[in-house]
């Protein structure tokens, strides 16, 4: 009985190790990535209030492409240090301020866990999904690879982002990170 004990106890140590290092291994050897994502918000009682859904492409050091499709067309263009948002129905662009990016999901792909100080730990496993959590964040895994992100906004509601078709060594096409908009378009920097 003592050996079976043993046993299960390196067993349990060498899983909660191994599961403890899926986020820095992951992001650590993350250099570009492709995904579709479906983003969920929930108000504060748990209730549904919006869905989007779009794609995602990612190139470090701090290129972001996040086009949401549904239900409208706005693009989220991180370029180095311009962040862009793309309004394509109203025709506008607007440079965003770049303020402190360390409470947001953006935070964690443009940096390596390597460099960060406190990076997040394993907190639980719940229908498969490893959660690792951060003061603000949660980023789920599955297989290894990441599967959703879920924070809560400054307005106190619970956003889900969940990813599928999770690519992390696309062909990437690098105009698509280059801010490029029709002479139509209202510019507010």
């Amino acid at each position: 009985m003592i050996k079976i004990l043993a046993v299960l106890s390196i067993f349990w140590a060498n899983t909660a190790l191994s599961t403890n290092h899926q986020f820095s291994d992951f992001f650590n050897s993350l250099e570009s990535l492709k995904a579709n994502f479906t983003q969920t918000t929930f108000n504060e009682t748990g209730a549904l209030i919006q869905t989007t859904s779009g794609t995602l492409a990612f190139q470090r050091p701090a290129q972001i492409h996040w086009h949401t499709t549904s239900p409208n067309e706005q693009i989220l263009l991180l370029n180095n240090n311009e962040l862009w948002l793309i309004d394509t129905e109203l025709e506008q662009a607007s440079l965003q301020q770049t303020q402190d990016l360390s409470q947001t999901p953006l935070h964690w792909l443009i940096n390596k866990p390597n460099t960060l100080k406190n990076p997040p730990t394993f907190s639980y496993n719940k229908r498969g999904v490893d959660w690792y959590t951060t003061q603000t964040l949660k980023f789920g895994f599955k297989g290894g690879l990441l599967h959703a992100i879920s924070f809560e906004n400054e307005l106190g509601q619970t956003i889900l982002i969940t990813f599928d078709q999770l690519n992390t060594q696309p062909n990437i096409n690098p105009n698509i990170f280059k801010l490029r908009l029709d002479p139509s378009f209202d510019v507010v920097r």
